[in-house]
This record gives structure tokens, sequence and C-alpha cells, in this order.
């Protein structure tokens, strides 16, 4: 408030300055004006460097009193005002490089507008796309609806370089494609930056974020304790039971302990953003996330069967992120996996066993680190280090 206050008192000056500088500018165009207008031959007279100037006796009156008190006057002004703009400079600069932010964030808006609410929503909360599933020689095999994940922590879990290669490139066998020129799309860099600048401004809080991940574990946990208790029907009875089952399960002692990391890995909230199975399971994305839901998809496109491209549910067997299957082999330590999982892979970085990162993996720790930028942009911690764990 403070800065905007006195980015208002600074343009107010300028103002002010500025229309004193038209006045005068308008005052000595006027006397120009009618100075030109003299009659023929009057360019006779003397120009004024060469009029003989007061003598000492006339400027020992009010004549030279008159003259220095118009300096005194020049002078005061501009050791007041060039002090003052110097102080308001710096709230100036951050109140023109805010304005920026918003123009790009509003510009961003748009483009999601145009390019990405389709899939992903209004305001990133998370969509279906039409997909066309192909085999290996580009035949068709099934059309699916593609859950498109929520955009609302992607800055949680990605760093703004690895978000803009993804709009830049897309995500092969997603319905993702590439939007930046560099893959070959419409969006020049700048606008690709205006779509990140956007993306900021959509951001859950921390505790926003902890109620999506905590609302998708309790729909996991409210599916377990009906089917162990099909006579549990009343709401107060089954949201009771689903926080005792939950606050048990997290206990690693516990025989439920397997079955809430399996919830984890399966997360629905956000379409899956903050899920494993979405990457690392195939057909997740396409509602592949159970036998049963595996069985009605390939009854309605035995195709997928037969291309090879879904055999049935296979948890962690790989689709858009490799396998996880003998995952323990590629990290020598467990707290080694654990921080690649908090971390995600990072370009050109190794992690496990010297494999190279590519910036595709996100880390569920959360993106803590502070972020150069102008304006505002909330980074929260997905899962906590006993979830990871």
């Amino acid at each position: 408030m403070s800065t905007l206050l006195l980015a208002s008192t600074q343009r107010t000056i300028g103002w002010v300055l500025a229309s004193i500088v038209l006045v005068g500018m308008g005052v000595y165009l006027l006397f120009s004006f009618r100075i030109g207008k003299r009659e023929v031959g009057s360019e006779i007279d003397l120009a004024p460097n060469r009029v003989r100037h007061a003598d000492d006796d006339e400027l020992e009156t009010r004549f030279l009193d008159r003259n220095l008190a118009w300096s005194l006057v020049m002078l005061t002004a501009v050791s007041l005002i060039l002090p003052l703009y110097w102080l308001m400079e710096p709230a100036r600069q951050d109140n023109a490089a805010y304005g920026w932010v918003k123009r790009f964030e509003k510009r961003g808006a748009n483009n999601f507008e145009e390019a990405c609410v389709s899939c992903h929503g209004p305001g990133g909360v998370g969509g279906v796309a039409q997909f066309t599933l192909t085999d290996a020689n580009g035949g068709f095999v099934a059309q699916v609806e593609w859950k498109a994940p929520a955009l609302t922590t992607v800055l949680s879990r990605f760093d703004e370089s690895e978000v803009r290669r993804i709009l830049d490139y897309g995500r092969p066998g997603t319905p993702m494609p590439a939007w930046g020129l560099p893959g070959g799309g419409p969006l020049t860099s700048q606008q690709v930056h205006q779509l990140v600048v956007y993306l900021r401004s959509i951001q859950l809080t921390p505790e926003e974020a902890v109620a999506e991940v905590t609302s998708g574990l309790q729909a996991g946990a409210r599916a377990i304790v009906t089917s162990r208790d099909p006579g549990l029907t009343d709401a107060y009875d089954v949201d009771a039971a689903v926080e005792a089952w939950l606050a048990q399960a997290t206990d690693p002692s516990s025989s439920d302990y397997s079955t809430y990391g399996e919830l984890l890995f399966n997360n629905p909230a956000g379409q899956g953003a903050n899920s494993c199975a979405r990457c690392h399971t195939p057909g997740f994305s396409y509602g592949a996330s159970s036998d049963e839901a595996t069985a009605e998809i390939l009854a309605e496109w035995p195709a997928l069967a037969e291309a090879g491209v879904l055999t049935g549910y296979q948890p962690g067997a790989g689709h858009v992120g490799p396998s996880l299957q003998g995952i323990e082999t590629h990290f020598p330590t467990t707290a080694g996996h654990e921080d690649f999982v908090r971390t995600g892979s990072e370009v050109g970085s190794g992690y496990g066993n010297a494999r190279p990162g590519t910036g595709g993996m996100p880390g569920f720790g959360g993106r803590t680190d502070d972020l150069d930028v102008i304006g505002t942009v909330v980074r929260s911690r997905i899962l906590t280090p006993e979830q990871i764990a």
C-alpha cells in the first residue's frame, strides 16, 4: 500500500512539473509568435546579446534583488524536488515492474483461455481431454477421455524452467501438445512466459494444497471402510470411520500402512495431479485405476489389449514415466530414493545410479526455494516427509 501511495505522489509531482514546463513553452511560443509578427524593418534591431545591459547604478536597485530572488526560488525548488524524486524512484520502479507483471498475467490468462482451458479447465482446476490412442504403426486403437491434471500446484512440483520446457515441447504420449516455437508450436517465447506468469496467480496456498491432497486420501479411505463394513451408511459415522482409519494407517507399524501408501500413489484429487500413478501406471489417466475399471475399458476397446497399449491393471508398470518395478536397484539407499521423490529430477543432473535427469519427474516435497520474480506466487509442499517415506 505504501509503495502504491509513494508512486501516486511521485506521479502527481511529475504531472505538476510537466504542467509547468508546458505552460512555459506556451508562453515562450506566444511571445515568439508576437515577435515574429513585427513590421518589416524591425529586424535591424540589435540582437539581445548585443544590447547594452543595465549599468551599475541600475543593478544596485531592486532590479538585481528581483533576479537574485527568482534564482533563489528556482534553487530551492530544485533542492527539494530532486531529493524527493530520488527517494521515490525505487517505488516508481517497483510499481512499473508490478504493472508489467499484471499486464503479462492478463495476457497469459487470455493465452490460457485460448490454448489450455479446454483440457485443464477454467482456472486450471483440471478437466478432461478427448484423446486418440494409436498402435506402434499409427493405427487407431481407442478414443478415450484423458484426465488433464490441475495446474494449481504445478509450480510447487516443477520449477519455472521445467514448466516452460513442458509448454515448449509438450508431453509425448499424452494429449499435451508442444505449444512453444522450439517444439513446433504456435506460441512465441514471450507468450509462453506470459502463460507461466498467469500460472503463478492460480497456485493454491499451502493450506489449500494440503486440503486437496487430503480430499483424495479421504475418498480412497471412504471406499475402504465402507467395503469392510457394508452396514456403515450414516454420513457422520462414515466420516468418523474415515478419520479413524487414516489416523491408524499412517503409523508404519499398521497393517494398513502399505494400503495408505497405495492411496498416496493413486490419489485422484486434482485429476491425479499430485499422484504417481498418472505417469507410472498404464491407462490411469483415462480410467484404468483398478482391476474393475480396467476391465470395463478393455471390454469397450478390445484393440487396446491387441495392440499391447493396455493389457490389464498394472500399477507402477510404466506409462509416460518409467516402470517402477525393481526401482530399489536404482537407488543405493532408501534415503536417496526419498530425496528424489521430494526434489524430483533436474535436466542434466544425475540421480540414483547416475541416471541423467530429464526434468519430467516432479518434486512432491515442494519447490520451496525462493523465486526471483515480481508479483505473487505461492509454493506448497505436496507431500510431507512421512508421506514420501
